[in-house]
């Protein structure tokens, strides 16, 4: 078992230390569910109550915590959750890919292979193709006829990489990603829709990670490309044609129509969808199950269908949850009228007049 003390881990992410600096600690868990041995993290004033009970030996805090007593040792961060995130990957490093190509694995003879490539089993790369060193192709994965691979990459199980595609260095790719297939792309014809040829390529830049089940189609003339260091969570589609910028953050479900052009640091929540053709400025952020329809300027923060500013549409969903009061109290106000207008006075709800009302 790994252990660390608390001033091990205090060096590797610049902590101050309040309490025993020589506690040794085992694991990471949660504020509720750690033990004496366990680093947990305090990041939010939601959390302080759990911070309270928690029986952690250590918790990573912000730099203005200041408890109340010593029940535990304090590493005081700037950023707890970022530093909880390097010190995981201590108590929990990734394993190594198993060595060397698979018997059962099939290289083409025109395909180049780096040092240190790990091919698992049933594992297709074809001919003309070029896996970069370090990197591990999990089982089943297809690496098509001319694609290009960088260095240090993850590709997991049942990936598929077709013909032409290139991927840069240390890219990770989950199980059951698509890239490089055929983007929708037809034309109305008298005997019906003819499909045109895709025949543009797909492009990945460094340090992308690319969650399970996604697809990423090819251009039709031109590239898809997809910026250094964004993040697609499970199951994102991408059509062809799209440009994503560079440290893009975009959550599961969400749709991009082709040819849009996404500018770089966007944030897309769950379930967000963005028609084609769009253009969407750099640091807009895009809350979950939005419906983009027209270019959104950098910066931007939309909400609802179809998009329109967070705080507007924040708003008019408050505004929204009244209408079933809004209504009875109009209908009674009918009523009242109604009423006035032959002599009489309809009681309210509890038998009261109404007049005055």
């Amino acid at each position: 078992m790994t252990t660390f003390t608390v001033s091990d881990l205090a060096r590797r992410v610049g902590a101050d230390v309040l309490g025993d600096p020589d506690r040794r600690l085992s694991g990471v868990a949660s504020l509720d569910l750690a033990g004496p041995g366990d680093l947990a993290f305090f990041a939010r004033e939601a959390m302080r109550e759990a911070v309270r009970g928690t029986r952690a030996g250590a918790v990573l805090t912000p730099r203005s915590f200041e408890p109340r007593e010593l029940r535990f040792s304090v590493l005081k961060v700037d950023d707890p959750h970022l530093s909880f995130a390097t010190i995981v990957r201590l108590f929990h490093p990734e394993p190594p890919p198993p060595p060397g190509i698979h018997p059962s694995a099939r290289v083409d003879e025109g395909a180049r292979i780096g040092e240190a490539v790990s091919l698992g089993p049933g594992a297709v790369v074809e001919d003309g193709a070029r896996v970069g060193r370090g990197t591990w192709v999990g089982p089943g994965t297809l690496i098509g006829r001319g694609a290009r691979i960088g260095v240090d990459c993850r590709l997991g199980h049942a990936v598929s990489v077709l013909h032409g595609v290139e991927l840069g260095d240390r890219v990770r790719v989950h199980a059951g990603v698509r890239i490089g297939t055929d983007g929708f792309g037809y034309v109305p014809g008298p005997d019906g829709a003819h499909k045109v040829p895709q025949i543009g390529g797909c492009v990945i830049g460094d340090d992308v990670e690319i969650g399970a089940n996604c697809t990423i189609d090819r251009g039709a003339l031109d590239d898809t490309r997809i910026g250094d260091r964004t993040k697609l969570d499970n199951l994102v589609h991408v059509g062809h044609n799209v440009r994503i910028g560079s440290d893009c953050l975009i959550a599961a479900h969400v749709g991009i129509a082709g040819s849009c052009d996404i500018g770089a640091g966007t944030q897309f929540g769950g379930q967000a969808g963005v028609a084609g053709h769009l253009t969407i400025g750099a640091g807009a952020r895009i809350a979950g199950q939005t419906g983009v329809v027209q270019d959104v300027p950098a910066g931007a923060e939309l909400g609802g269908t179809p998009a329109r500013p967070q705080r507007s549409w924040l708003k008019e969903a408050a505004h929204l949850s009244r209408l079933p009061d809004l209504f009875h109290r109009v209908a009674r106000l009918e009523r009242w009228l109604g009423a006035r207008g032959e002599g009489e006075r309809p009681a309210r709800r509890d038998g009261s007049d109404e007049e005055g009302a």
